[in-house]
């Protein structure tokens, strides 16, 4: 399975994949999936990620979204790593890391000096990934009610 799958840039084509695939995600971890509501960043990838000073990228499994992650601008110096999600079939085999630098690749290469993001206290593999990967602990930076725990990374 490994062989087929690849880490690459979303197209606008993907955006049905990209439901489908947030949709079971999120499911997964007991949060309905609400293009209309709280999740309306991913109604328009385009205007909220890429064509607002960020990133959006894709695991394709032959054609299917397996994983995702985003690059936001919270401002001029600080972006905001978001929607972060890896199909149970992909994980433990490295695309969760390469998800993550490859968002802060992007990060740095859009000119931020630092790469924020928050998280739920349940996700102990994000959490050790973060930390491995440099990110510390601060304080609350965002009123998303889901968020239990927020990261920071200078770039």
């Amino acid at each position: 399975m490994a062989g087929a799958i690849q880490l690459r840039r979303y197209r606008p084509r993907d955006y049905q994949g990209l439901l489908v695939f947030l949709n079971v995600a999120l499911g997964e971890i007991g949060h309905g999936f609400l293009p209309d509501g709280k999740d309306t960043d991913i109604r328009d990838v385009d205007q909220v990620y890429i064509k607002n000073h960020g990133s959006f990228r894709v695991i394709d499994d032959q054609g299917e979204i397996r994983g995702c992650v985003g690059v936001r601008r919270l401002s001029d110096e600080i972006a905001e790593l978001k929607r972060l999600y890896l199909a149970q079939e992909c994980r433990g085999l490295g695309f969760g890391r390469a998800l993550c630098m490859s968002a802060i690749e992007d990060a740095r290469n859009l000119g931020y000096k630092c790469l924020r993001l928050d998280t739920t206290a349940r996700s102990h593999a994000a959490l050790a990934l973060f930390r491995k990967l440099g990110f510390y602990e601060i304080a609350r930076y965002n009123s998303d009610p889901f968020a239990e725990v927020f990261f920071e990374k200078t770039l």
